[in-house]
């Protein structure tokens, strides 16, 4: 009744023979990993932590849904119109906006409805795949860490509309990873808060 209990209340009444042994659980009953922290065993826990949560990855992503796979739509139209095009590059055919137009207007939806948690950890994510050495290991990296990362709302992971929006999850993904040093930046969160409350006050005032 919101007093801290110690190992001597989370046991069952039964005294361990070493006094130390108790002393060495913490209260959540989580031990200590036994296995050596290699990059697979650190890339499986991500994965794990990502799916802990069976309603959204981090908080916030849920909301950021459709807007990153409509994102990701707009990124494959452009490689499809000009399938020699850059990241770097500004410019595309016919009619189609460029991927920076793309990652202005999504911007505002990942500061607006991600937690201060949350941005950390995809500006985390995407050190870790700065850290793969080549591109086919950091398009491998986002392969493993994307459908974890993106869920619909109220769906189960790799359900039929999962697995329908992966193509576009995946090319949306790479371009949040990009930015993410850009969209995260230094004051992201505040930045976030006063862009909503300036639209529930533009919403209010009409």
């Amino acid at each position: 009744r919101g007093q801290p209990l110690d190992s001597t209340d989370l046991s069952d009444g039964e005294t361990s023979e070493d006094p130390s042994s108790s002393r060495s659980l913490m209260p959540s009953s989580v031990s200590k990993l036994e296995e050596t922290m290699t990059p697979a065993v650190a890339a499986a826990l991500v994965i794990e932590s990502l799916e802990l949560n069976p309603l959204e990855s981090i908080e916030g992503m849920a909301k950021c849904y459709d807007g990153i796979v409509a994102a990701g739509v707009a990124l494959l139209e452009i490689s499809v119109s000009d399938p020699t095009m850059t990241p770097s590059s500004e410019t595309s055919g016919g009619s189609h906006v460029t991927r920076s137009e793309i990652m202005a207007a999504l911007a505002p939806l990942l500061i607006t409805s991600l937690e201060q948690p949350s941005g950390d950890v995809i500006i985390s994510l995407a050190k870790m795949r700065r850290m793969c050495g080549t591109p086919r290991y950091q398009r491998r990296f986002v392969q493993r860490v994307a459908p974890a990362l993106i869920r619909p709302p109220r769906g189960a992971m790799w359900c039929l509309r999962h697995q329908n929006d992966m193509e576009p999850i995946l090319a949306a993904a790479e371009l949040i990873f990009d930015s993410a040093f850009d969209i995260f930046s230094k004051g992201w969160y505040d930045r976030g808060q006063l862009l909503l409350a300036d639209t529930k006050r533009a919403e209010t005032l009409r």
